[in-house]
C-alpha cells in the first residue's frame, strides 16, 4: 500500500438513547490508500453512515483514532474539524443538497468562499469543474431546471472544485434511473483514474462492483474487506453501451 489516506484504528462510536448507551461502531480498523476507490456496504443499522460521518470529519469517535492523510483528527474541536472538511473532503449525497435559489455555477462557487478564494478565482474554478462534468450549457440553470443526473453532476462539481484529497459519496445513485446512475459512476471512475481517493457508501452490490475494493459492515464491525475480482469489476462506460438512452429526466418516480 502506498500513501495512506484513511487510517482508522479501533474506532468505536456510542450514542445515548435515554439512559442506554447504544454502540454504533464496535472497534473498526480500516486503512485506505491514497487514490483507492472503495465501497462501504452494509444493511440499515450496520454503522456505515456513522463511519462515513467520522471519515468525513462530521463526527468524532467515542474511542480509537482516525488519521486523515497522516493528520490525527479524532480529538479536534468543531472549528478544527470544519476547517479540515473544507480543506480535504468533498461530499456527495443522494439528495444533491443544492440551494434552489442559486444557479449551478453559484452552487459550485459557494463552498469556495470558505476557502478564501477571490471572486474571479472562485468563478473560474467552479466553471472549470462544471465544464469538466459536461455542464457547460447549464451554468446558469437553477436546480429545478435540471434533470436528476444533471443535479448530481453539479453536486460532484461542487465537491471536486475545492480539489479535495478525499471524496465521500453517500448513496449517490439512489435517486437516479439506471442510465443516470451509471453516468455518475463513470464520473467517479474518472476521478479515481485521476488519483482522487473515492469512498462510496452504498447498499447496492452493483454500485459496489464499480469500485476496486468492498468493505462490508454488520452490527458495527467490519465482516469482510475484499478486492473486487477482475471478472466482477464493472466499467461504467462499458455498462452504458448496454443501456437504452432515456428521455431528459433522470429521477426515479
Amino acid at each position: 500500500m502506498g500513501v495512506v489516506m484513511v487510517d482508522v484504528n479501533a474506532v468505536t462510536k456510542d450514542y445515548r438513547m435515554g439512559k442506554i448507551m447504544v454502540p454504533a461502531l464496535r472497534g473498526i480498523n480500516l486503512t485506505i490508500a491514497s487514490g483507492e476507490m472503495v465501497a462501504i456496504m452494509g444493511p440499515s443499522g450496520s454503522g456505515k453512515s456513522t463511519l462515513m460521518n467520522i471519515l468525513g470529519c462530521l463526527d468524532r469517535p467515542t474511542a480509537g483514532t482516525y488519521k486523515l492523510h497522516k493528520e490525527e483528527v479524532s480529538e479536534k474541536s468543531d472549528s478544527q474539524l470544519a476547517e479540515i472538511r473544507n480543506r480535504k473532503v468533498g461530499f456527495i449525497f443522494q439528495s444533491f443538497n443544492l440551494l434552489e435559489q442559486l444557479t449551478a455555477l453559484e452552487n459550485v462557487e459557494l463552498p469556495l468562499i470558505y476557502r478564501g478564494l477571490g471572486a474571479g478565482s472562485r468563478r473560474d474554478r467552479a466553471k472549470s469543474a462544471l465544464v469538466r462534468l459536461g455542464l457547460e450549457d447549464r451554468l446558469h440553470h437553477r436546480p429545478q431546471e435540471l434533470s436528476g443526473g444533471q443535479q448530481q453532476r453539479v453536486a460532484i462539481a461542487r465537491a471536486v472544485a475545492a480539489q479535495p484529497e478525499l471524496v465521500l459519496a453517500d448513496e449517490p445513485t439512489g435517486a437516479l434511473d439506471s442510465r443516470s446512475g451509471e453516468e455518475i459512476l463513470a464520473v467517479f471512475q474518472e476521478l479515481h483514474a485521476q488519483g482522487i481517493t473515492v469512498i462510496v457508501v452504498t447498499h447496492d452490490p452493483n454500485v459496489a462492483r464499480h469500485c476496486q475494493r468492498i468493505v462490508r459492515l454488520a452490527d458495527g464491525v467490519v465482516i469482510a474487506d475484499d478486492l473486487v475480482r477482475p471478472e466482477d469489476y464493472l466499467v461504467a462506460q462499458e455498462v452504458l453501451t448496454t443501456l437504452p438512452a432515456l428521455p431528459e429526466g433522470g429521477v426515479k418516480a
